[in-house]
């Protein structure tokens, strides 16, 4: 049957709200197969409440917004918000006669349709990051803009990709041509930040796909390459976060959502990079020695840290809704080896504690700089259901009923 996302029958919400309430969910300090965080019925009915909120506070139609107002959070021009659309598909993947498989296309096009409608002047943030972007994470959702291009072309989306295209032309690179952003103080120097890989890879293999062209899957592949060569510590088996240029060296801490981007970015890229490609091997041997790493960093209670060699530091949500998914994601593709699996379940269990009673992700740090400094990292800000979070946490849940939630 059809069910509206995010509502349940009202005698079954009653009883599952005791039985499935983070509030009852104990910490996972044993091995989490057999969890009951792991049970199908809690996997969905939690997704559910989070890809609810998502679907019931997105605003699809223009003209349901009042002449003046901005739109949801939902719909504002951010990475986020790709990532989101990703997870919702992969949920409508799992249950197609329900509203979950069209948001990212519904976005999509409400954005098409409502950025030209906002004139000149004094205009929000992220229509400046879309009409003229300065910035590698001002992409927002142009990945999405290439995939839906295939199948559902416009003149808008082919607008906003010529836009992004002309700013990536004519971004600072590296002396080998790597994509680099200018870091203002106390760097002034060109950078190599490492979240950046997310926001130009998954376009770029997009990319190919649209224009039929390889020279996109080698563009996002070689990217790939250098960020892992330049950042990665073969000792301590962590990525720095940032290469700066005038000082020859990696800086920045092993920051927790760092680390995750780079999987995240590479998990999208081994998705879409065809079997066959010549560096396929080589990204798959950096990409295993990243996961391993992470793996001996996970804390006893399934998560990871805000400073991930840094077990003082509190746990942080989005780097742990990171890597759940991309350790269920590579375990179930065979890119990995099978345990990975346990740690992304133990991954989930941890995660549940993190959940309010309203079904919003606690401690999550917002938008972070590079420091060398531990405290800088200590001192950020820890928010509820912060965006960062929601995409990375709905694809786990999806991974997990995916593989049915229970070790094979």
């Amino acid at each position: 049957m059809s069910v509206t996302p995010g509502y349940l029958p009202s005698a079954l919400v009653a009883g599952l709200l005791l039985l499935l309430s983070p509030a009852s969910i104990s910490l996972a300090t044993a091995p989490a197969s057999g969890h009951p965080a792991l049970e199908r019925a809690r996997i969905e009915f939690v997704v559910r409440q989070v890809a609810g909120e998502v679907v019931r506070t997105t605003i699809y139609d223009p003209a349901a917004l009042a002449p003046g107002t901005l739109p949801s959070r939902y719909n504002e021009w951010l990475y986020q918000n790709f990532m989101i659309g990703e997870a919702m598909d992969a949920l409508g993947r799992l249950w197609p006669d329900e509203a979950y498989g069209q948001h990212a296309r519904r976005v999509v096009e409400f954005y098409c349709a409502w950025e030209p409608t906002v004139q000149a002047g004094r205009l929000p943030p992220q229509l400046t990051w879309f009409r003229a972007p300065t910035e590698m994470w001002h992409c927002g959702l142009i990945a999405a803009f290439a995939e839906q291009q295939r199948t559902h072309p416009s003149a808008a989306k082919l607008r906003g990709m010529e836009i992004f295209d002309r700013f990536l032309a004519g971004a600072p690179r590296l002396p080998d041509g790597t994509i680099v952003r200018h870091k203002k103080a106390p760097w002034n120097s060109p950078g190599l930040q490492i979240d950046d890989l997310y926001m130009v890879a998954p376009y770029w293999v997009r990319l190919a796909r649209l224009k039929d062209d390889t020279r996109f899957y080698d563009r996002a592949v070689d990217e790939a390459l250098r960020y892992h060569d330049y950042l990665w510590n073969a000792q301590d088996r962590l990525h720095r976060c940032l290469w700066v240029e005038k000082l020859q060296r990696p800086a920045g801490l092993y920051w927790g959502r760092g680390n995750g981007w780079y999987v995240m970015a590479v998990t999208d890229l081994l998705q879409h990079l065809p079997a066959s490609h010549p560096q396929r091997a080589e990204l798959l041997a950096d990409y295993r020695a990243v996961l391993a790493g992470v793996m001996a960093r996970q804390d006893a209670d399934g998560l990871w840290h805000q400073l991930l060699d840094r077990p003082d530091s509190f746990t942080e949500s989005s780097c742990s809704a990171m890597f759940t998914y991309c350790l269920l994601r590579a375990a179930r593709e065979g890119w990995i080896e099978a345990r990975a699996a346990e740690h992304g379940r133990r991954g989930w269990v941890g995660l549940q504690t993190k959940l309010t009673d309203d079904f919003k992700l606690r401690d999550v740090v917002p938008g972070t700089d590079m420091r060398d400094e531990p405290q800088y990292y200590l001192d950020r800000p820890r928010l509820t259901h912060d965006p960062h979070v929601v995409g990375p946490f709905l694809l786990a849940g999806a991974e997990l009923l995916l593989a049915g939630s229970q070790p094979r």
